[in-house]
């Protein structure tokens, strides 16, 4: 009796121990103030949920530029997608730059992706690594062929890691990488981005139209 007592307790604790471990293998939320040559323009929101199994992640991306008092720049971009572990099985993005909308759309379908977007319409064998940058597995081969989440382009990164930095301040202790590409269009892609030791993205700066585009964790941020 005491012994069946015991195999009970010790499995109900094995049960609520995996839950626990499930629930802390999702990312936190992610929130970033952004910022144009060191003046706030907008922000970049990432919201997950599910689990590691099933990751369905929120985001929301918002800039506006002003100048005279006029909006010169209005970007908005809203993505859902759902990650099977480190396979991305679903996307649907809306995108919206100074009026001319964009979309791109991505489903699995047996074991095809179908992609739909703006740019063009395929079906890949492999499931894509998307523009979103939260999941650290972008930044972990030298190569990479990315999928634009604004219209279903193709980016094609070189990827460097420039080596451990502390940031905010001596903060946060993080690895920093470099990511330079290629656009369709021809336009450079020149990024660095930071995550820290628990892989969560923590920091990013590239350059857009010769201005430089900053994220900051708002936790971090003090303004």
């Amino acid at each position: 009796m005491k012994a069946s007592l015991l195999l009970f307790i010790l499995n109900s604790l094995s049960i609520f121990h995996g839950s626990i471990k499930a629930n802390e293998s999702l990312p936190d939320n992610i929130n970033f103030n952004v910022y144009r040559n060191g003046s706030q323009i907008g922000f970049h929101k990432i919201n997950f949920s599910g689990n590691q199994e099933a990751i369905n992640v929120l985001i929301e991306i918002k800039f506006e530029v002003t100048f005279l008092g006029f909006v010169v720049y209005d970007y908005l971009h809203n993505n859902n997608e759902i990650w099977n572990g480190n396979s991305l099985v679903k996307l649907e993005s809306t995108t919206n730059v100074n009026g001319d909308p964009h979309i791109c759309n991505l489903k699995k379908s047996n074991s095809a992706y179908l992609i739909n977007g703006t740019h063009e319409t395929k079906t890949l064998n492999t499931s894509p690594l998307p523009t979103s940058y939260w999941n650290k597995i972008l930044v972990q081969e030298r190569f990479r062929k990315v999928l634009n989440t604004q219209d279903c382009s193709n980016i094609d990164f070189q990827i460097n890691l420039i080596g451990e930095e502390k940031i905010y301040n001596n903060s946060l202790l993080s690895d920093h990488y470099k990511m330079i590409g290629n656009e369709v269009t021809g336009e450079k892609v020149d990024i660095d981005i930071w995550y820290d030791k628990s892989d969560q993205w923590v920091k990013m700066i590239f350059v857009k139209d010769e201005s430089t585009i900053e994220y900051i964790l708002d936790k971090y941020d003090s303004e």
